[in-house]
């Protein structure tokens, strides 16, 4: 049988989501809490990879087993086993071709700066910037809407396709944050956090907001923002098809 998993989690304590050799990988934990809950050795994969300190509401990993249980027993079992910082949400049977990555047909992402200094409480989870004018970053925002070649904001990965659909970026205000949300086909390796490095650069009246254009028709990485920080960023949501 294959499983569909949904779990959130605050990546403050990991170095991301996949298995390290030489730190904790989410994935690990994930994996090590059904061994000791099934007595077997179950793989999962995932809809991708999150960065070192990234967080996640709404991560996917798909999983093959024979053990036949409710969702219910699955989320306690695993949850029994794991850090609180991470929490299997639901458990789904689902068709024997679903793949969490190659029947992902688009990610929501969404990175949060706050108005006002951070407290030891919400630190983790929101990024402060001082100075910060937020009306240079609205009019760059649609720029980067649309079909792309996004290479300008990524780390370079041999092989991998650089052009990319983002089919909305939106900026939602609070009373304590500035709340940025991308929905794209896909992502490249921190194309978000330079995305918003750029836009925080722009923010800050070190670059025009013309540069997102200029970067996406030259595809000058070094033209781009600092990539911002990881605390400030959340996998939402994937949507499959």
């Amino acid at each position: 049988m294959r499983y569909k998993a949904v779990v959130s989690y605050d990546g403050t304590q990991f170095d991301g989501w996949q298995a390290q050799t030489n730190g904790v990988g989410i994935q690990s934990l994930i994996e090590k809490a059904m061994r000791l809950m099934t007595q077997k050795e179950i793989k999962i994969h995932s809809a991708g990879r999150t960065d070192k300190g990234v967080h996640a509401i709404g991560q996917v990993f798909h999983f093959d087993t024979d053990i036949d249980l409710d969702s219910e027993t699955w989320v306690r079992g695993i949850n029994d086993r794991m850090p609180h910082d991470i929490r299997i949400k639901r458990v789904t049977k689902v068709k024997p071709d679903f793949h969490a990555r190659h029947k992902a047909k688009s990610k929501v992402y969404k990175y949060i700066l706050a108005k006002k200094p951070s407290s030891p409480f919400t630190k983790s989870f929101e990024v402060y910037i001082r100075n910060l004018d937020i009306e240079p970053m609205k009019e760059a925002l649609p720029q980067l809407e649309g079909t792309h070649d996004f290479r300008g904001f990524s780390q370079k990965v041999p092989g991998k396709p650089t052009i990319k659909t983002i089919y909305s970026a939106s900026l939602k205000e609070t009373k304590k944050h500035y709340i940025f949300t991308f929905h794209g086909n896909s992502f490249l390796k921190y194309m978000v956090r330079s995305m918003m490095g750029t836009l925080i650069q722009i923010g800050l009246h070190r670059k025009d907001p013309s540069i997102i254009e200029e970067i996406l028709r030259t595809q000058e990485r070094h033209l781009a923002g600092k990539t911002a920080e990881a605390r400030g960023l959340f996998l939402v949501k994937i949507n499959y098809r």
